[in-house]
């Protein structure tokens, strides 16, 4: 008497169910890689893991700068705790962003709920540092650019 367990065959039904669901998985993966996009995650894009930097090129870094009621300006904290958002999201839907800058305002209305006693912001912008490096190392200060901003609404 064996102890070995029987093979059993997989059915054509759950064969097709199997090719289906990869096929399905690899579709969303190429659309993620030719869109260059992070909105079929965990099947987005990975390119950011996948191409060297070059040592002697420039880093570019995307953020959020804000003005409060009481006129200071402060830089946006895009993270779970800060904004319920993180810099990662605001990357990946940077075109968007740019041509529609009122999708910022659900950024001060996310401040207002989970900080109500901080001071509130009044104006948004989205802001992105260039920076060059000669051999892996930063050389000089970052070129600023304005990217759009968006005037917070009560």
């Amino acid at each position: 008497m064996s102890s070995e367990p029987a093979v059993r065959r997989i059915s054509r039904r759950g064969l097709v169910w199997r090719l289906g669901v990869t096929g399905g998985a690899l579709v969303i993966l190429t659309m993620g890689q030719l869109q260059d996009t992070n909105d079929y995650f965990p099947l987005g894009s990975l390119s950011q893991y996948a191409t060297p930097r070059d040592l002697d090129g420039t880093v570019r870094s995307v953020y959020v700068m804000a003005d409060t009621e009481t006129g200071e300006r402060v830089r946006v904290p895009l993270n779970p705790q800060g904004v319920g958002v993180g810099r990662a999201d605001i990357e990946s839907q940077l075109d968007r962003i740019v041509a529609d800058p009122s999708l910022l305002q659900a950024i001060a209305d996310s401040w207002s709920d989970l900080h109500p006693d901080a001071d509130q912001y009044v104006t948004l912008y989205v802001m992105r540092s260039i920076y060059q490096l000669e051999d892996g190392i930063q050389q000089g200060e970052p070129d600023v650019e304005q990217l759009t901003s968006w005037e917070v609404r009560p």
